[in-house]
């Protein structure tokens, strides 16, 4: 979704700037805040969604599960103690306190990625860097006292380079291994909503400057105009006349092509 707001925020400035620069001033560079900010309205509605549905794949719903919370956090240590990645990376458990019902561990381990370099055409080369990636986790347990337990999980990934999706399979393969060994389980609370809010204060604010530019430049040509009316009334009157005169013998070469026409019954 992220894409996609980029890609039509930057299709509706270029579209916003050029309508702005061409067909009403006739001046370059004057669409540029208006073109920002229409870019900006385009985009944000899917940055929304797309930063809401990224929280709630990192902080997902807790769910109740039938097992009592002994063996709840029992089985949830043994599926991260198990678990391996890239031949021998491990969750590393800094804190497993049944007392506290939580659970904090993570994961360390390097990447490669991939960079588009060269200082021309016939130079371009792709070369790969090692980068890491950290992942933090932490699991909290709720007794419901009815031999079921609602666990919660939430992911905080770190990441060099730009892949900031680099953790994401560590995240699906590791709540995909906890369902297939728990079950689907209940949701016990509701995702956070990718319904659009009020927008936020800045855009408000930046739209507010765009318009009072974009009026302060209406102004200015309008002024302009008077003054340029009121400083040559016969210059205007001249060439209204002109026009008048050019539309006239436009006509009156039409009447005489009619007349002709008619004349020769054609």
């Amino acid at each position: 979704m992220i894409a996609v707001g980029i890609g039509l925020g930057i299709f509706v400035f270029f579209l916003v700037a050029a309508f702005t620069d061409e067909m009403v001033f006739h001046t370059k560079g004057v669409g540029v805040l208006p073109g920002i900010v229409a870019g900006i309205w385009a985009a944000w509605p899917f940055f929304h969604h797309g930063r809401v549905s990224r929280y709630n794949f990192l902080h997902p719903v807790p769910k109740e599960y039938k097992q009592s919370l002994k063996q709840a956090f029992a089985h949830i240590r043994d599926i991260i103690a198990d678990v391996t990645y890239n031949f021998g990376d491990k969750w590393h458990i800094s804190t497993a306190d049944p007392n506290q019902r939580r659970i904090l561990a993570s994961l360390r381990f390097t990447d490669e990625e991939s960079h588009i370099e060269g200082t021309s055409l016939q130079n371009i080369h792709s070369r790969k860097e090692r980068v890491q990636r950290l992942l933090e986790m932490e699991i909290q347990f709720k007794d419901t006292g009815n031999d079921t337990t609602i666990i919660q999980f939430d992911f905080h990934p770190r990441v060099e380079g730009v892949r900031w999706y680099a953790c994401d399979h560590i995240v699906n393969g590791l709540m995909g291994r906890v369902e297939a060994s728990f079950g689907v389980g209940i949701d016990r609370g509701q995702p956070a909503d990718t319904k659009l809010s009020a927008p936020p204060w800045w855009l408000v604010g930046i739209t507010a400057l765009a318009v009072l530019s974009l009026m302060g430049d209406v102004s200015k040509r309008v002024s302009g105009a008077v003054d340029h009316i009121s400083a040559n009334p016969q210059k205007l009157d001249s060439e209204k006349q002109a026009r008048t005169d050019q539309l006239k013998q436009v006509q009156d070469e039409l009447d005489a092509w009619q007349k002709f026409k008619e004349a020769n019954h054609l």
